[in-house]
């Protein structure tokens, strides 16, 4: 049994089954639950006056980061009791599925991997792309769930590539480092000329290849309102809402995925960017963004 690496799509729809029962729409049903299925004890870990959806990510989350307990992941104890209070239906056997199968279907050790697309365009030159590609790396290598992570490099990204690398890799992050404008497009290539790519396409793609993205990552000049129309339909977004020097957007993008490495949330990891600028006194530490679908919290978001 390994209900403690979910995918991120078996995440979503263990909450979305959980969140979509009545018995977890109150307060008090949700303490008299979590005393039924043996889980008093994490009372204390999330907080009940929130809305049902935040409510039951928070406890899914916190119950598999708390991992195993006597052999078993403390997540099957709410798994089994979340399939006494239903009957015969699709969701119910889903849960069944993750209880009793997911070993096998997974055999290949493979599963619990967080693939990185990590895109980048430098259509003026300007910018030490490279740098910043080797040092995400190098931090995600450096860090104790290194293991967890697999980095997916597209280099000189060009427009007539981008639906494909979403499709070959289904990552669940995403990361576009490039010159942005005024507008919130991304500047890409399109053979050999450069080409702005408008905030509303991009919406567009990504509510069609969504399936497995949490995070999208724009590390580029005046992101803000891409970053706001991805955040519709992305868990979480990163954008900017200015300008922002080179070296600190390389400097933001080492912090953040070294905090996601070591297991932290996306609020964290977010707050060790900003907190890096700040260490080196870089003064674009009110530019980097972090936005969130309705109803999501950054703070029990994890990749690892």
């Amino acid at each position: 049994m390994s209900l403690a690496q979910l995918t991120t799509e078996e995440y979503r729809r263990l909450v979305d089954i959980m969140a979509n029962m009545s018995a977890w729409q109150s307060i008090q049903q949700r303490q008299v639950n979590l005393d039924l299925a043996g889980l008093s004890r994490f009372k204390a870990c999330v907080n009940f006056d929130v809305e049902t959806n935040v409510f039951c990510g928070a406890l899914v989350s916190v119950l598999r980061t708390f991992g195993s307990e006597g052999g078993e992941p403390v997540l099957a104890r709410l798994v089994r009791y979340l399939i006494e209070l239903m009957g015969e239906s699709a969701d119910r056997t889903f849960l069944e599925n993750l209880l009793g199968e997911r070993a096998q279907q997974h055999s290949d050790g493979a599963q619990g991997v967080c693939t990185i697309l990590f895109l980048s365009a430098n259509p003026q030159h300007d910018l030490n792309l490279d740098r910043e590609m080797r040092l995400v790396d190098d931090a995600l290598q450096r860090a104790r769930h290194r293991d967890k992570f697999k980095l997916e490099k597209q280099p000189d990204l060009q427009l007539g590539n981008l639906q494909n690398q979403l499709l070959r890799f289904q990552p669940h992050v995403v990361h576009f480092s490039g010159h942005g404008d005024g507008a919130g497009s991304l500047i890409v290539m399109d053979g050999e000329r450069p080409v702005s790519v408008p905030p509303s396409a991009l919406h567009d793609l990504f509510s069609l290849l969504k399936q497995n993205v949490r995070l999208v990552v724009l590390n580029s000049c005046f992101s803000q309102p891409l970053a706001e129309q991805l955040a519709q339909v992305i868990d979480c977004v990163i954008g900017t809402n200015d300008s922002i020097g080179d070296a600190a957007a390389i400097e933001f993008a080492r912090a953040l995925y070294g905090g996601l490495g070591e297991g932290k949330s996306v609020q964290t990891a977010f707050a060790l960017g900003v907190n890096a600028l700040d260490l080196r006194r870089y003064p674009d530490r009110d530019v980097p963004r972090l936005l969130t679908r309705s109803g999501v919290d950054a703070n029990q978001v994890f990749f690892c």
